[in-house]
């Protein structure tokens, strides 16, 4: 009788567990078919190590990796996901950032009816006029499934090559796809500095992602090891005091997202 799973989701850690925890609970409750979680440790602290070990010990779905890399930033989170994209031998994978989420029934089989010998790839885009080095006509990074067979017959690597450029990680995602001739399927990108009709609308730069039928399927909070500090009282600039502000409203606007999350996630299983 075989076993394999269909999905292969990967996720990389970095002192996000709380993110991370609210994937695995969408993950167990809103997925459709047969899946792994394979979460790469890029070097928290020791504490939020011990967790992730529980957590990987009692899901026999989870599987944890430790590491400490010798990168830092983008690099260090390409090195992780083209490790554990390597390990994957599934069907199909999932790579999904721990700050975004699933939050629709069936998310999986909504992404996988998508592919077909034109479409190999589907899943979240940048929101448009975000990053105009970053496409928002390609799937990004965010939370996305592909084919595995043709991604790792594209020969791909995540690493980032110019960040300046745009080329950050993942860059090589759409020139090698399109370059052999496959697209992708995006979803629909709305960011919540233009879109407040959404449950997150009161929230600072969060973006959610829409089926063809309106209906959310992700949605992420953006920047989660700072708590997405950065994302506010921007014009504020008092030596040590903004800092503090800004943290403070992260840590704030995190907890309200990851709430909200979990109650949309509740209400469908």
């Amino acid at each position: 009788m075989n076993t394999k799973p269909l999905l292969s989701i990967i996720i990389t850690n970095y002192n996000t567990l709380d993110f991370v925890k609210l994937s695995l609970t969408a993950i167990k409750k809103l997925t459709k078919n047969t899946y792994q979680v394979l979460i790469n440790d890029n070097g928290s602290g020791p504490f939020e190590i011990a967790k992730l070990k529980k957590i990987a010990a009692r899901e026999p779905k989870v599987n944890a990796f430790f590491r400490k890399s010798t990168r830092s930033g983008s690099y260090a989170h390409a090195e992780a996901v083209d490790l554990m994209i390597e390990k994957a031998d599934t069907k199909y994978i999932v790579v999904l950032d721990s700050d975004c989420t699933f939050l629709l029934k069936n998310w999986d089989q909504r992404l996988i009816d998508q592919i077909n010998d034109k479409v190999k790839i589907a899943g979240t885009p940048m929101a448009k006029g975000r990053n105009l080095n970053k496409p928002d006509d390609f799937p990004f990074q965010f939370a996305v499934l592909f084919e595995t067979e043709t991604y790792k017959n594209l020969n791909i690597s995540c690493m980032p090559r110019n960040i300046a450029k745009g080329e950050d990680t993942c860059w090589q995602w759409k020139p090698k796809f399109t370059e052999a001739g496959y697209s992708g399927k995006i979803l629909i990108a709305k960011n919540t500095r233009d879109f407040n009709q959404g449950p997150f609308g009161d929230l600072t730069g969060i973006e959610d992602f829409f089926t063809d039928e309106d209906e959310l399927i992700a949605s992420h909070f953006g920047r989660g090891s700072s708590s997405g500090a950065g994302k506010y009282l921007k014009r504020i600039k008092i030596p040590i005091i903004s800092g503090c502000l800004r943290r403070c409203c992260g840590i704030m606007e995190k907890k309200k997202w990851i709430a909200r999350c979990y109650d949309i996630i509740n209400e469908q299983s």
